[in-house]
Order: C-alpha cells, then structure tokens, then sequence
C-alpha cells in the first residue's frame, strides 16, 4: 500500500521530520501566556517529500538490521534486559535501589502483565507503609520508554516504590490474540477486558490493601485508559497524572494545521488495524531499518548527549516491541477515529455526563500535563479541570512540561521528573 497514507495517522514513525505550525489551542491564552507551537497529530506526507528524503528517513544500517532480525529470533528477552541493564542498578542492586522483572497473571487464559519494580534496599520500610508510584504507557508502547525516568527518580528516604507494566497485549506482557472486532464488538466490552486484568494486577501485587498510597503516572492511550478505570473503580489510588492523554476531545487545532481529509479506504485500513507496526512484522530483516524511521529521532536527544549506550538499546527495544505479535494495540480503533480524535471523547461521556458514577465518589486528585510542543489539545485538560473542580469538588489542575512534545516524559525528562516528585512529596 502507498506508505504516503499509511504513515498518515499512525503515532507515527516519520512525523518528526516535518514542520509544525503555530497554532492556539482551544481556549484563550492570557497576556503573558506563550502561543506555543505544535503539531497536529501525524498528517499526511506528499509522496515527494518522501522521496526526496528517503535517504534519511531510515538511518539504520541493512547489516544492522539484519543482525537485530537473528537476535529477535534467536532471545526476545534479551532486547528488553540490555535495555533496562544501563540502569546502574540493574540487575544488580545498587544506590539504594533494586529492580526485578515479573509477570503476574491477570486470567485463566494464560495472560500475564510484565512490571518492571524498583524499591529500596537498606533501611527497609515497613511494606504497609510504602507508597507506589505505577507507570502506564501508552499506544504502541512499553514501559522500557521512561527509562529516564526509571534512572532519576528517588525513591524519597527509601518510602516509595516504583512499578511499570505492560500494559495487556503490549510490550512484553503475554500477546494473546486480540478477542475484539471493529465495528463487531462494543468498546465497553473492550475497555472491560483491559480494566479487569489491570485489576487483577493490582490485587495480586497487594496495591489495593492501602490503595491511599499508590499514584499513576499515565501516558496517552495508557491515560484514557485509566481516566474510565476510575470511574469504574473509584478508590483504587490516590492520584493520577494524565499525561498527554488520548480520547478527551476533538482537536481544535485540525483545521488550522493543515490535516488532510483521509480517503474512505484508509479509514477501512485504520479500522483494520494496519498500521507501521504490521510494515514493521511484514518486512523480517528490513523491521529494526524500518523502526529506526521513528526511533533515531524519538530517542536522538540521548545520542546527541553521549547517551549512545542507550541510544542503541532503545532502538532495539522499540524494534522488539513493535516486531511482537499484534494484540493490546488494537483497542486503537475502538477509541480513536482514523486522525486520532476519539470516538466517543471522555470530556463529553464521562466527565460532564450525568452517567458519571464512580468519579463523584473518588478522593483521587488530578494533575493533567501536556508538552509544549504536544499535539494532544490542552484546551481539553483545563476544562475537565474545571469540571472536576466545580462540579465534583475535586483537586485537579494542568500544566504544561517546557521543549517537549507528545512524550514530554522523555524529551524533558529532568523537568518531568521534578514534577513527579513534588507530586510524590504532596502525597
């Protein structure tokens, strides 16, 4: 198929490349507020650009990729271990720290979710009395992408423990396949099958005995997730960080940026679920070059300090999360319209519907935090905001992370990770 439209609408391999264009988001800056400038979610690429640029778009070398290829097939596992060791206390315990892979199961199907926990050696704290601090990734992910965050953040005075997981069907918890259809089946059976094996995760790691002491930090598709895992669920955790989150409302910045109006059988081929991730399974040794379209330029910012270590083992990462077996990602059809608006916006549907149940009834507080440079609309965080303050008489407020974009978590990892942790200290 032509990879002009197929690169359209994905979380997208080549967007980065492009110019972004300056545009308001929804609501009215004040005075001493900066316009910010940033991109729509990925629009189509004339084919010419993509010509004209084809020598760059996918920088990793034919005897590179080959060699990622044998390793895929010869120890998956090993992709996700070299990564997470550039940590300094893994899988050693080191610096006060100690981190250990696991798998839980979450059903009598065979599915497990992979974690990744960090928590204090030493002086141990009485486990009652620790607090957890959860990542969920989100669209296409895994939780090896905050390995910055995994590297910086303190564990305050040995009090807090971190976890990230896979989500289900994602990274290298187990790929089963996928039991939902688009249009077929309802999304709330679909947001049901992932709200309950998540649930089922928590209960087994004992995270809800003080559910009081446990915050999330959630990440796009990962956030929309849990914004409806709380209303289901109302006293599961303290806090949630939405980050950048998917599914809130239309984007008001469409129209001003450009995005072109997709053809009706690349909707079909969105509704599908083909997106770069089957070029990726569908190309064998050509998968990590392919990947490296999106991963030399997600993750340059560690090449361009020195970080080449890491560098490469991110690359790799990506390459095995996105070379695994399709499953967790094809909830994406059901929550998102082809050009990534929701289908059904949460800003709409849960939050100012009188159907809301289980968020009148939450003590969680709210911190909604989008990149400067996001292409997610912030204009959706403030007023959820004020819904959830005036309404509810909840705590909820929004910020926005400086030189990021869409994963601000990482493209300003040192002031994301200062946010996290006055977050942590006012918990």
């Amino acid at each position: 198929m032509p990879i002009r439209n197929l690169i359209r609408t994905s979380k997208s391999f080549i967007s980065n490349n492009f110019n972004f264009r300056r545009v308001a988001t929804s609501g009215v800056p004040s005075r001493d507020e900066k316009l910010p400038t940033v991109p729509a979610a990925p629009a189509a690429i004339p084919l010419y650009e993509i010509i004209l640029k084809l020598p760059n778009l996918f920088p990793r070398t034919l005897k590179e990729s080959l060699n990622d290829y044998h390793d895929f097939h010869k120890d998956i596992d090993k992709f996700q271990t070299e990564l997470l060791s550039t940590l300094p206390y893994y899988p050693m315990a080191n610096d006060g720290k100690k981190a250990e892979l696991i798998t839980t199961k979450v059903d009598d199907e065979g599915n497990y979710i992979n974690e990744f926990c960090i928590s204090p050696i030493g002086a141990e704290a009485d486990q009652r009395d620790l607090k957890h601090l959860i990542f969920i990734h989100g669209y296409g992910a895994g939780l090896g992408f905050f390995l910055k965050n995994f590297e910086h953040l303190p564990l305050l005075d040995n009090k807090w423990c971190i976890h990230a997981i896979d989500l289900p069907g994602y990274g290298y918890s187990k790929r089963c396949e996928f039991p939902f259809k688009y249009p077929e089946h309802d999304i709330s059976d679909v947001q049901d099958w992932f709200h309950k094996r998540i649930r089922t995760w928590f209960k087994a790691r004992s995270l809800l005995t003080t559910p009081e002491n446990n915050m999330i930090m959630a990440h796009s598709l990962g956030a929309y997730l849990m914004a409806l895992y709380i209303d289901k669920f109302p006293n599961d955790f303290k806090k949630i960080v939405m980050c950048s989150p998917a599914g809130i409302c239309q984007s008001s910045t469409s129209e001003e940026i450009g995005n072109i109006k997709t053809p009706w059988w690349f909707n079909k081929l969105w509704d599908q679920n083909v997106s770069p991730f089957t070029l990726v399974r569908n190309t064998y040794y050509l998968g990590s070059k392919l990947t490296s379209g999106w991963s030399y330029r997600r993750f340059k910012q560690l090449k361009q300090s020195g970080h080449l270590m890491q560098f490469e083992k991110l690359h790799r990462y990506a390459y095995s999360i996105f070379n695994q077996k399709g499953s967790g990602e094809y909830i994406l059809g059901f929550a998102l319209k082809c050009g990534g608006d929701p289908r059904i916006p949460l800003e709409d549907n849960l939050f100012k519907s009188p159907k809301t149940e289980g968020i009148p009834k939450s003590d969680c507080e709210w911190l909604w935090v989008y990149g400067e440079k996001d292409w997610m609309d912030i204009g959706g965080g403030k007023r959820v905001t004020d819904e959830l303050v005036t309404r509810f008489g909840k705590k909820s407020s929004t910020t926005v992370v400086p030189d990021s974009g869409h994963h601000l978590y990482f493209d300003n990892y040192k002031f994301f990770n200062e946010l996290l942790v006055k977050e942590m200290k006012n918990m």
